[in-house]
C-alpha cells in the first residue's frame, strides 16, 4: 500500500465499521476518529500513525481483532493500535482515574506514534465533553476523566508541541464546562 492509500483504506474501513454509531452530541462516531486522525497528521504523524488513528477504537470497542487490523493494514499499524488499546486489566479499573493512571504507566514505554494517537484521542474526547457529557457518564466520572487525562498528557508531552497546546486548550475548556 502507498502512504496515501493506507490512510484512505483506514478511513473507509472505519467509516464502514462505525456507520450508524453516534456520539452523545448526535454527531457520527466517525467524527471522533476523523478529529483524532487530523490531529495526528497535523502533529507530523507518519501515514501509518494517521491510519492507526482512524482504527484506534476498533479492537477496544469489539468490532475487530488486532489480527484483522494486522492482516488488512500491516504490522506497523497493528502495533500502534495495540499500543493505544487498553487491555482487560485496564478496562476493568475501578475508577476512571485508575484507568487513566494505568494508561499513562503503559504509555511510558510506548513508541512516539502511539503517544501521538493517544494525545489526539484525549483532545477529541475533551472537546466533546465541552459540548455534552455522555448520558452514561455521571458528573463524577466526567470530572475524573478530565483530571485523569493529565496523567496521560504528562507521559505523552514530548511527542508534539502542537498536541500539547491543543491539549491545554481542550483541558481548560472541559474543566470550565463541567
Amino acid at each position: 500500500m502507498t502512504d496515501t492509500s493506507i490512510v484512505t483504506s483506514a478511513l473507509r474501513f472505519a467509516a464502514e465499521t462505525y456507520e450508524g454509531s453516534f456520539r452523545p452530541d448526535a454527531s457520527p462516531f466517525v467524527t471522533h476518529l476523523s478529529e483524532t486522525a487530523d490531529l495526528v497528521a497535523k502533529a507530523g504523524g507518519a501515514p501509518e500513525e494517521v491510519a492507526a488513528a482512524w482504527l484506534h477504537d476498533m479492537v477496544e470497542d469489539g468490532h475487530v481483532s488486532l489480527d484483522v487490523i494486522r492482516e488488512r493494514f500491516g504490522d506497523a499499524v497493528a502495533a500502534l493500535v495495540a499500543g493505544v488499546t487498553d487491555p482487560d486489566d485496564i478496562l476493568g479499573a475501578a475508577t476512571i482515574q485508575e484507568r487513566k493512571a494505568a494508561q499513562a504507566k503503559r504509555l511510558a514505554t510506548a513508541p512516539a506514534g502511539a503517544k501521538r494517537i493517544k494525545m489526539a484521542e484525549q483532545i477529541s474526547i475533551l472537546r466533546a465533553l465541552t459540548k455534552e457529557r455522555p448520558r452514561s457518564w455521571s458528573l463524577e466520572r466526567s470530572i475524573g476523566y478530565v483530571e485523569g487525562t493529565q496523567h496521560v498528557a504528562e507521559i505523552c508531552r514530548e511527542v508534539s508541541p502542537f498536541l500539547n497546546e491543543q491539549f491545554a486548550a481542550a483541558h481548560a475548556a472541559a474543566e470550565k464546562a463541567l
